[in-house]
């Protein structure tokens, strides 16, 4: 656990529950709110309507099950709250995972490249298959939540790493970089990345198959957590609205 201004961790993510179990079965499905216009346009600095944001927390999760039997995953969450002395906690939590199958794929000259080299500001998916009978998912979902719901267990591990056979996973959330997490099996790739363009601090999600029944899926929630806010701030903002509001008239 580690204390840090709220500035850094939001770079990583406003400025563009991962389940750590694995025994090689599908994910349960994860819930997607949608944040429509109107919503995301009260919000303004640190506020959201008549709301101060607190906090935020983000989870990423990958999966992939190659033809041959083979299976990778990692997960990480990264928590962001008041820590009740003028500062913020953050919290931590990686996990990772592999499992070799029955051996790699033939290689038959097939080729998905160029979307890891995409530069995005904001948020950006990427699907790139070339091959039949293959799954691949990209799903972003952002909600507001109240403070109180703020919660849950962390390993304090900022990285983890798996290797088996043809299989690999990793994750880690460094705060020169942000967070990264990757996965490949035979012929294919996942990618998940928050913050890792120095200048525009982005989200991407990137997925790219070049084989024959491949699942494979990235999921990346966040979660902004919202409190009241106090009354002598009410004030002072009205003030300045009215202050503002004057800006201009004859004198």
């Amino acid at each position: 656990m580690n204390r840090h201004t709220l500035p850094r961790a939001l770079f990583w993510i406003l400025v563009a529950g991962a389940g750590p179990a694995f025994a090689g079965s599908a994910l349960p499905p994860l819930h997607a709110e949608l944040v429509d216009d109107a919503t995301l346009s009260q919000v303004s600095g640190k506020f959201f309507g008549a709301n101060m944001l607190v906090g935020l927390r983000i989870d990423l999760v990958s999966t992939m099950h190659s033809a041959q039997g083979g299976t990778a995953y990692a997960s990480g969450s990264m928590q962001v709250v008041p820590d009740g002395n003028g500062g913020y906690l953050v919290q931590v939590h990686t996990d990772s995972g592999a499992g070799a199958g029955n051996g790699a794929a033939l290689a038959d000259g097939r080729v998905a490249s160029g979307g890891e080299q995409l530069q995005v500001n904001g948020i950006g998916q990427v699907a790139q298959i070339a091959g039949d009978g293959n799954r691949l998912g990209n799903l972003t979902a952002i909600s507001f939540t109240d403070a109180t719901s703020a919660g849950g267990s962390f390993n304090g591990q900022a990285s983890s790493a798996s290797a088996a056979g043809a299989m690999s996973a990793s994750i880690s959330f460094d705060p020169a970089v942000g967070a990264s997490l990757s996965i490949t099996g035979p012929g294919s790739l996942l990618a998940q990345q928050i913050g890792s363009d120095a200048a525009g601090g982005s989200i991407r999600q990137l997925g790219q198959i070049a084989a024959d029944n491949v699942t494979a899926q990235n999921q990346l929630r966040l979660q902004l957590f919202t409190a009241a806010m106090p009354d002598s701030w009410q004030q002072h903002l009205g003030i300045k609205q009215a202050l503002a509001g004057m800006d201009g008239v004859g004198r």
